[in-house]
């Protein structure tokens, strides 16, 4: 199979399981209202934080490492093994301490719906060994097909439960697609042994702090917002947060086919130079996700939820602006991320956790959901000015700053217009959006045909000298 294809089919398998749950979204919101919606949300932010611990960056260690060793099965076997030890550890000790887990919670989510996602996350981490493994044998039919059958299992299910059993019904559909899964994946899973664990865990442990730092900056935010604001206030936010975030999604064929390549591009003034180029169209992608938020998105919502859910549509706009800065922080960090020890990540990691839980616990509680929304944009921003600023002491490029400022000017603009109700703003400053984005493209393109035609008249000439 060609990477293209294979670009393709993985493409295929992430939007067909995001486009499961989007589907059910407007008939999930109705079933369950905004309180119980809330709940489940305050279980999906617990999920995400488990996940992270229980798989302790295993799988990326996996990718990392399985190219480095002469038999790969060892890495695969040790990984398992490994897996087993720490997250069935985990789950024991959680299981076990269900009841205080309830209590800890905002909302208190249901007791069986607790157990079901303890289990779920279980089976889910021990499933990364075989699709790790599937990955790296380029086996995507298989990777997709394995995906796709726990998406439209757990669709299915929840159609079926959630109208009579609500967060429970929810919780159990996920648990019987995740067992239907490890049954799909059976026959790839290896025989576990204990084995690399300094290796593993000295690399786990930095994505595992990595990802626990970029949970409290988004994603710990719903149990704040559960406490403080209410179950009722969680549950449009959530919705909003959901659909800023599978906006972005749009943007992941580009960073697949540039994330493996930018730091090839850094050894010569000419590749450096390409190399910003790049990044900074980028960034003007997501400018362009962000605009269809704006002027689609918010509206599509109005249309799409029930009433009770319509305040996503004011926050979703927001929201967008905010995702559209976190993607520019993971584009103007190259100088960051060549550098070998990766401290200046961590040490951004950390500080702007620290800034993200002053704004749960000063600006959420006194100003309301909005003004904490327009905090975490000026948290996002201020994060990609710090990535910015270190990456280029790094590593100096010549970024063409000056169009992406262009570009964030007339989203400025265009979310002025949008929150002041003129339409006919929205569609003028779209399109200027889009011709100062195109035009550089185009001119560029123009250029480069005109320099081909030129050495194809260069060579002819010398050819009839």
């Amino acid at each position: 199979m060609t990477p293209a294809l294979t670009m393709a089919v993985y493409a295929v398998g992430l939007i067909s399981s995001k486009l499961v749950a989007l589907f059910l979204q407007p008939f999930v919101t109705q079933w369950l209202g905004t309180e119980q919606f809330g709940r489940l949300d305050v279980l999906v932010a617990l999920g995400s934080l488990l996940t992270l611990i229980m798989s302790f960056g295993i799988s990326d260690a996996i990718y990392r490492f399985a190219h480095e060793q002469h038999d790969q099965d060892a890495i695969f076997r040790s990984a398992l093994g490994l897996l087993l030890t720490i997250a069935g550890g985990l789950t024991i000790v959680a299981q076990l301490t269900v009841p205080w887990l309830q209590q800890a919670l905002p909302g208190e989510p249901p007791l069986f719906a607790l157990h079901c996602l303890l289990t779920t996350l279980f089976l889910n981490t021990l499933c990364c060994v075989p699709l790790a493994i599937l990955r790296i044998r380029n086996e995507a039919k298989l990777f997709v097909t394995a995906q796709i059958v726990f998406a439209l299992i757990q669709g299915l299910g929840v159609m079926l439960l959630a109208p009579h059993y609500g967060v429970d019904g929810i919780m159990a559909a996920g648990l019987v697609a995740q067992i239907v899964q490890v049954i799909v994946l059976a026959k790839h899973f290896p025989s576990p042994r204990l084995g690399h664990i300094r290796l593993f865990l000295r690399y786990g442990r930095a994505i595992t702090l990595s990802g626990i730092l970029s949970f409290v900056i988004i994603g710990a935010e719903r149990w704040a917002i559960a406490d403080t604001l209410g179950l009722s206030l969680l549950a449009p936010y959530a919705v909003a947060i959901q659909w800023a975030i599978a906006a972005s999604l749009l943007l992941e064929p580009f960073g697949l086919w540039w994330f493996p390549k930018r730091f090839g591009l850094i050894n010569t003034a000419e590749d450096r130079q390409q190399a910003a180029e790049i990044s900074v169209i980028g960034c003007q992608l997501s400018c362009l996700v962000a605009a269809g938020i704006i002027t689609i998105g918010s509206r599509f919502l109005l249309w799409w939820l029930p009433d009770d859910f319509h305040a996503s549509a004011d926050m979703l706009p927001m929201l967008g602006i905010m995702v559209m800065f976190k993607h520019a922080s993971t584009l103007l960090n190259i100088g960051c991320y060549h550098q070998k020890d990766g401290k200046s990540v961590v040490l951004i990691g950390i500080f702007s956790a620290c800034c993200a839980l002053g704004i749960l616990f000063f600006i959420l509680p006194e100003y309301g959901l909005f003004a904490f929304i327009g905090a975490g944009i000026g948290l996002q921003l201020l994060r990609l000015s710090l990535f910015y600023y270190y990456s280029q002491y790094y590593l100096p490029l010549p970024y063409p700053l000056g169009r992406l400022a262009t570009s964030y000017g007339l989203i400025t603009l265009l979310l002025t217009a949008h929150y002041q109700l003129t339409p006919a703003y929205e569609v003028i400053c779209t399109l200027l959006l889009i011709s100062q984005i195109v035009w550089p493209w185009g001119k560029a393109k123009l250029a480069l045909s005109r320099q081909k035609k030129l050495d194809n008249s260069l060579r002819a000439a010398k050819h009839y000298e």
